[in-house]
């Protein structure tokens, strides 16, 4: 295989504020780690050829209202940055563990200033990050900005949506195009700074010849539909001007969000030419373990197959903060979490069923203890006269739980 430094890198990467919001909470983040050059606000298209220490692309889309969403998302971008420049990747393998290592240590430090600071209290953002140290592209994500891979004529998307909408497109229970206006689509199931732990999907491509890669907040894949994005990036092979376009497009769509896209095009003899027809789909990278590259214990222990998509519970108060006007958007049940294991599952069960046993027994013992009472002392109670008994109301209906065979009492 040619080494890294065969592959060509042009890439640029532009946001804006859109046309509803007053902050842009977005953020993003362009790094050539070889030369140690990063910036979030490139004037002309950077290029540059792989060196071993990699590239890194990054795309938060932060909330919380007020300035909130910003301080989460600019954190995001300069923490993972910040730690995957710090140890240099000698294998993909070593850079996906990096990332995703990365991107937990975010969450927890944005986890931490929201807790210690009133007015950031509850802010969080979406990230996804893409790296490369050949012609193996890692992307790690939490939330629902999105990374897109355009090679001969195909648009893909390689991340899949850790959001409500994306859930229900899965399982059938509604379409792509019913989705765009699916009254909580603004629901996501994860973001970083609002649990205390994260777990991070890690997907992957193998990079060919000519690919462009797109990455980009819901403020530009909310409004434009793929098919016009996939125009927009074959009509402009420089990266700068398919961004510009890119955002005017999502700005004629009424810009109803913060937009920030990344395009990224990949070149050179270290790259193999693309199958005609080529077969791109989401792929989940497991980047295994490393004796020598340990990494801190993890609570979260899905395996890679459920590592898609994290289902939480979607709580009346945060759907009701999903209304128009309502902060923070996009935020379900920040505090739930999910039992990690089937152990932790089958102990909260027995904690739970716990009184339970308890009350019933009592009520057992209770009921036994009046009959007996009533025995003794019937031979003393006194003749009543008696009375015609009243005719006696017609049965109610027992309500019963779905699926369950134990009335409500």
């Amino acid at each position: 295989m040619e080494s890294s430094s065969d592959i060509k890198v042009t890439v640029f990467g532009k946001t804006d504020v859109g046309l509803i919001r007053e902050h842009n909470e977005d953020n993003f983040l362009l790094a050539n780690v070889d030369s140690g050059l990063r910036t979030s606000s490139p004037e002309e298209v950077l290029d540059f050829p792989l060196g071993s220490k990699g590239a890194l692309f990054l795309v938060c889309d932060g909330m919380g209202g007020a300035a909130a969403g910003e301080v989460a998302s600019t954190m995001a971008v300069d923490s993972i940055a910040n730690e995957v420049e710090a140890a240099s990747a000698t294998s993909r393998e070593r850079l996906a563990r990096r990332l995703r290592r990365a991107i937990e240590s975010a969450n927890e430090k944005i986890n931490v200033q929201s807790r210690i600071n009133q007015n950031e209290r509850g802010m969080g953002t979406t990230c996804t990050a893409v790296g490369l140290v050949d012609r193996g592209l890692i992307v790690g994500q939490i939330g629902d900005s999105r990374c897109y891979v355009l090679r001969s004529g195909q648009l893909v998307q390689l991340t899949k949506d850790q959001s409500l909408a994306w859930q229900l497109i899965e399982a059938g229970a509604m379409t792509v195009d019913e989705a765009k206006s699916f009254e909580h689509a603004n629901i996501i199931l994860q973001a970083l700074g609002v649990q205390d732990k994260v777990d991070v999907v890690l997907s992957h491509v193998q990079l060919c010849r000519g690919d462009v890669v797109l990455v980009s907040s819901d403020g530009l894949h909310g409004p434009v539909a793929d098919d016009e994005m996939k125009a927009i990036l074959e009509a402009e092979p420089d990266p700068k001007k398919a961004c510009e376009a890119l955002v005017a497009k999502a700005l004629e769509r009424e810009g109803p969000d913060n937009i920030t896209v990344v395009v990224a095009r990949f070149d050179g003899a270290g790259l193999p030419q693309p199958e005609t027809k080529p077969i791109l789909e989401f792929e989940v990278f497991d980047p295994g373990t490393d004796p020598d590259d340990p990494e801190p214990p993890r609570r979260i222990t899905h395996s890679a197959t459920d590592k898609v998509t994290v289902e939480m519970p979607v709580q009346p108060e945060a759907v009701d903060a999903t209304s128009p006007g309502a902060l923070p958007t996009r935020l379900v049940n920040p505090t739930a979490s999910t039992p990690s294991s089937s152990s932790e599952l089958q102990t909260a069960e027995e904690e739970t069923s716990r009184p339970f046993l308890t009350f019933v027994l009592i009520t057992l013992l209770a009921a036994l203890g009046g009959a007996l009472f009533l025995a003794f002392q019937q031979p003393a109670l006194p003749d009543l006269p008696s009375r015609p008994s009243p005719t006696p109301p017609a049965p109610s209906p027992v309500l019963k739980p779905p699926d369950s065979a134990t009335p409500i009492l």
